[in-house]
């Protein structure tokens, strides 16, 4: 049997525009003489609509465009993703529909739901009770939505389709790869992994579509990050010759991921063009950078707002940043304007030492500057933060965690360092003294990062492990950090839960990120 597989960026709730993404790749699945053509899981409502899976003419709108494309299916099947509404019972199912002569001839509907991290599943469907093989061309083809539904393969299957989409982390493709070529060898049977590609908003897939011979040898693999199309004959995969793949490199693998999330972000919300402050600080050089390989350097505006505490390299390094990319840049210096809230403020403030009101402050108005700028000319603001900082707090509400899309908020300091060196890996583009000076907020004087933190690689580790490997205060001690260190750390994490509500939506990068995959309470002691 030969099999297309289109790996298409799909775009949620935007049901015609996917319907005719697939509809194209059928007819040039057709033109290639494939018998079969799939795509995977929500491929005509996009990954993951969210509620929208409870609003009726949502569902009944994609279930229209299923019988839309049923009508192309003429000498070839198909195998589409799409919500399924039982109209005997009122229940939804996650399902696959499976077409040809140009009917919908049966389909697959999901027996186990999704309910970790990202997922919720059941807040929209019930589970089915069995997955039956569908029959084509005397075969028997069994299609899975997760891995954990690999104990319904029987030995009549002659080949497995896996439909459900991964979202990207650093270590999503290395294990997709492991599991399902562990699943071929076990049954002995050809195995292909379905994906998406491209963003929609904090959810990044990074394509890597597989297919496994019954030995579980990879044998064909869809582009990273793109689109990609792919033609494999089952009679023929024993016969072809494994991929060879470089060692993946998990700092590479995050900037490509965030370019991806920036682009995506931008095309389809319909925005073009970004603005950020530039402290000359190491955080907003390297959203800079990005922002321009995602949107072109045409498109991003660094806006440079100094105070009296900003020191001259700083301004230096920010105007040095903006000439290497190639973007424009805009002054605004804030001292006249600080100094005016601080003589409104004095009736209330009075003789009041100097403290974290006065920092902040300064925050503030940059960010009421670029929030401005970003209402006058319709720039969407990029949040420069990192989880580093999101983590414990150190930021500041309506200042610098201002921001339509937060690029770094997944991404902890010391892999900051590291992409901006791969950043400058072929020239300087993010200026060296920017990547080597000691970190600072630059909010009073002489101030430094590690004044209030720890050295970030020591922070970073204790992160990892309360934020992503769930381990306890007494489990990180026993790892060799200093008791007060720990204590401080998780309680400047708990405590900031508020501030991280309240942040914009993060491009998700890692198996723990803050938002939809990693819910706390406000009000919790723990």
């Amino acid at each position: 049997m030969k099999i297309a597989i289109p790996q298409i960026n799909y775009h949620i709730g935007d049901i015609s525009k996917n319907r005719d993404l697939i509809i194209a790749a059928i007819q040039k699945a057709k033109s290639k003489k494939a018998d079969l053509v799939v795509f995977p899981e929500h491929a005509i409502c996009g990954a993951y609509p969210q509620d929208l899976f409870e609003k009726e003419y949502f569902v009944n709108e994609c279930r229209i465009s299923i019988e839309k494309i049923a009508g192309q299916c003429t000498n070839i099947a198909a195998l589409v993703g799409c919500p399924n509404l039982d109209l005997e019972d009122g229940v939804l199912y996650n399902a696959m529909f499976f077409m040809y002569d140009r009917e919908v001839r049966g389909g697959v509907n999901k027996t186990v739901l999704s309910d970790y991290d990202i997922f919720d599943e059941s807040r929209y469907f019930i589970a089915d009770e069995s997955n039956s093989p569908l029959r084509y061309m005397n075969q028997n083809i069994r299609v899975l939505f997760d891995e954990y539904e690999s104990n319904v393969i029987e030995k009549p299957d002659t080949l497995i389709i896996h439909v459900g989409p991964t979202p990207f982390t650093t270590e999503s493709y290395a294990y997709r790869k492991e599991v399902f070529s562990s699943i071929a060898r076990e049954h002995k049977c050809p195995v292909i992994a379905l994906n998406h590609t491209g963003a929609n908003s904090s959810i990044i897939f990074d394509g890597n579509t597989l297919a496994f011979n019954k030995k579980g040898m990879l044998v064909a693999k869809g582009a990273a990050f793109d689109e990609d199309f792919i033609l494999i004959d089952t009679n023929a995969l024993e016969n072809l010759a494994p991929v060879k793949e470089a060692a993946q490199d998990s700092i590479a693998l995050i900037h490509d991921a965030l370019v991806a999330g920036i682009k995506d972000f931008f095309r389809k919300n319909g925005f073009s063009k970004a603005v950020l402050g530039l402290s000359g600080g190491i955080d907003s050089a390297l959203v800079a950078a990005l922002a321009v390989e995602a949107l072109g350097k045409e498109n991003v505006l660094g806006i440079l707002m100094p105070s009296r505490f900003s020191t001259d390299h700083s301004v230096k390094d920010a105007v040095d940043l903006a000439r290497n990319l190639g973007i424009a840049h805009e002054t605004l210096a804030i001292k006249e304007i600080y100094d005016a809230f601080l003589s409104t403020l004095q009736p209330v403030f009075k003789d009041a030492p100097f403290n974290v009101a006065e920092e902040n402050l300064q925050a503030r108005i940059r960010g009421t500057l670029v929030m401005a700028i970003s209402n006058k000319f319709g720039h969407i603001l990029l949040n420069t933060s990192n989880k580093s900082e999101a983590a414990v707090g150190y930021g500041t509400l309506y200042g610098d965690m201002c921001g339509s899309l937060s690029v770094l908020g997944d991404v902890y300091k010391t892999d900051v360092y590291k992409l901006s060196r791969y950043i400058n890996r072929e020239r300087e583009l993010i200026p060296e003294n920017t990547i080597t000076k000691a970190p600072s907020a630059e909010l009073r004087p002489e101030q430094k990062d590690q004044d209030s933190l720890p050295e970030y690689d020591i922070l970073d580790a204790i992160l990892k492990l309360y934020i992503e490997d769930n381990q306890s205060k007494q489990d990180i001690i026993k790892q060799g950090f200093a008791p007060a260190l720990v204590e401080k750390t998780l309680t400047l994490v708990n405590r900031n839960e508020y501030k991280r509500a309240q942040c914009p939506p993060i491009l998700k990068v890692s198996k723990k990120s803050f938002g939809s995959g990693r819910r706390m309470p406000l009000t919790a002691k723990l």
